[in-house]
């Protein structure tokens, strides 16, 4: 056999090994262009979970993902954070606005089984209404007689009924307080705050916010706030989330409004 027609034959032997070991690591390893990858229009099932900064720590707002929800040491949680105790995996059509902006925009171009942070501007996440913020005074004075109908006074003492010469724990401030007249007719209480002068007293179930009484002096009690960490949630759904010199602020808002938000998100399907 001449010299020419062995060199074909191994040329040909080689050839077919080669694109049997192609086949065969492809099988194994398939290319990325075979693996599905999010398009707008598409329904998909993720897992994620959702995160915040407070001064610089991480807090979870939202996850459906059970050892996260689970953990706090490791995953510590926003105020506001509710454990739904629910753990399928979400499931939505991209591009149909059934989610934030940023989320959805996000996902497109991940493959399946991918997981990824997406960080969302504030622009395109939750949107901030600065009509819900209130700024309040660190110094405050309130007179030591008032007067107030009985639906103030239920609301500040959590009592309908009040009786003449009781004391009663003011809900607002910490302290007690005098029933000093009530009549259901006129639709009106008198009280008198009488709390200790230089006395520190804890209106919420919190030690970080603590109110101290300054002075008691013509006819007027003086106080201020001392906010020794934050943010700190109050009853009535608001949050203490920052201090300046003279004021704090109150804000309304969910505590995801205008913040960067960061999703881990895994996509478990795409349809």
């Amino acid at each position: 056999m001449k010299l020419g027609t062995y060199v074909l034959i191994l040329f040909v032997i080689m050839l077919v090994v080669s694109v049997g070991v192609y086949e065969y690591n492809s099988y194994l390893y398939p290319s990325e262009k075979n693996v599905k990858s999010v398009k707008v229009g598409d329904k998909i099932s993720v897992y994620y979970y959702g995160y915040i900064y407070y001064g610089g720590e991480r807090r979870i707002f939202d996850t459906n993902i059970e050892c996260v929800a689970k953990d706090n040491a490791t995953y510590p949680k926003t105020l506001t954070y509710k454990w739904s105790g629910n753990f399928d995996p979400l499931t939505f059509t991209v591009g149909n606005k059934s989610m934030i902006e940023g989320f959805e925009e996000g996902v497109v171009g991940m493959k399946l089984h991918e997981t990824k942070t997406i960080v969302v501007p504030p622009n395109k996440g939750y949107k901030f209404d600065w009509s819900k913020v209130h700024n309040i005074s660190l110094t405050q004075k309130i007179p030591i007689i008032e007067n107030m109908t009985l639906n103030q006074f239920q609301k500040r003492f959590g009592v309908s009924n009040p009786y003449i010469n009781s004391v009663y724990r003011d809900k607002y401030h910490g302290w007690n307080c005098l029933v000093l007249y009530v009549s259901g007719p006129k639709n009106l209480v008198t009280i008198e705050n009488i709390p200790d002068v230089g006395g520190d007293y804890q209106p919420y179930p919190t030690p970080d916010l603590i109110i101290h009484v300054d002075n008691a002096s013509n006819g007027y009690i003086r106080y201020s706030y001392e906010i020794k960490k934050l943010p700190i949630l109050l009853p009535n759904g608001g949050v203490i989330d920052e201090v300046h010199k003279d004021y704090f602020r109150i804000n309304f808002n969910p505590e995801v409004a205008g913040k960067t938000l960061y999703f881990v998100v895994t996509i478990e399907k795409i349809w």
